[in-house]
């Protein structure tokens, strides 16, 4: 049984959701299909499938479209998003997100320019203040960040009291001193995968340059710290080189590094969750 379809920005020329399934499926649920528009015979839309694919990281997308928008940045865009929906198959609930396909040329590590002018516009967007930590529109048990190994937290958090209660309960098992308040910071908007196939450059038909941000699987509402952990856990060339090019909000240095350090203490636990808060369940399924 599929989730119900929710629409984003209309387009009447999707076939329908069981049409998409069924051609995922001929592809084994890889990274996703293409979508001719049968009016242009030209490819028209993207669909991203998988079980790691969810209706929260469409509404993130979406969401982050409007917000480059309403913040007057054209030079930094985001894959409109058609249609997001979820369906079981085979005991596993598959995501489908359908986005429009924008032709032009995935980034590689030499356009780390390019990619810092994207990373630095997403940082800058105004949070609503009513969002919960996680993707936009969801709860705060879709926290996406690569503080925890695998990216997830594995927990059923309630509320983000919980999630600030879990991140002070690690650092308190694995007593790291850390004398900050996690709940004291502004929430921003964090990505945690930096890879340059996820960002995309094109020219617009009056002929300006832009970069299209392709994925929001990894990208969330944060606490801010947790901005310089994404960018300094697991620093290669490419995240050198990005540190260098972009200005981003900084927490407290002391915050940062006993983070950090509980970050990559946290691997050798694997991905179940640990020092949950009383109440709190772990999650077996991932997202």
């Amino acid at each position: 049984m599929s989730s119900p379809s929710y629409d984003f920005i209309p387009n009447p020329s999707l076939p329908s959701d069981e049409d998409i399934i069924a051609r995922c499926e001929e592809v084994g649920f890889s990274r996703g299909i293409t979508i001719t528009d049968p009016s242009t015979h030209s490819v028209s839309t993207w669909v991203k499938c998988g079980m790691n694919v969810t209706l929260g990281e469409a509404h993130m997308q979406h969401w982050t479209g409007i917000a480059l928008r309403e913040a007057g940045i054209s030079d930094v865009q985001v894959a409109p998003v058609f249609r997001a929906f979820s369906a079981d198959y085979q005991g596993c609930r598959i995501g489908y997100i359908a986005m429009q396909y924008i032709q032009g040329t995935d980034c590689d590590a030499n356009d780390v320019d390019l990619i810092a002018r994207a990373v630095q516009a997403l940082m800058s967007l105004r949070v609503p203040s009513t969002a919960t930590l996680g993707h936009f529109g969801s709860d705060t048990r879709s926290i996406v960040h690569s503080f925890f190994p695998g990216l997830l937290p594995n927990a059923n958090y309630r509320s983000d009291h919980d999630f600030f209660d879990h991140i002070h309960k690690i650092l308190e098992t694995l007593r790291i001193d850390f004398q900050g308040d996690i709940s004291s910071y502004g929430r921003v908007l964090c990505l945690s995968d930096f890879n340059p196939g996820n960002f995309r450059k094109t020219t617009t038909p009056d002929g300006q340059s832009v970069v299209v941000v392709l994925d929001f699987g990894a990208t969330c509402f944060m606490p801010l710290p947790f901005i310089e952990v994404a960018l300094k856990k697991d620093r290669d060339d490419f995240r050198r080189s990005l540190i260098e090019k972009i200005e981003y909000p900084r927490g407290r240095s002391e915050d940062v590094e006993a983070l950090l350090s509980a970050s990559g203490q946290l691997v050798q636990y694997g991905e179940k969750p640990i020092a949950l808060p009383l109440g709190v369940s772990s999650r077996t399924s991932g997202r």
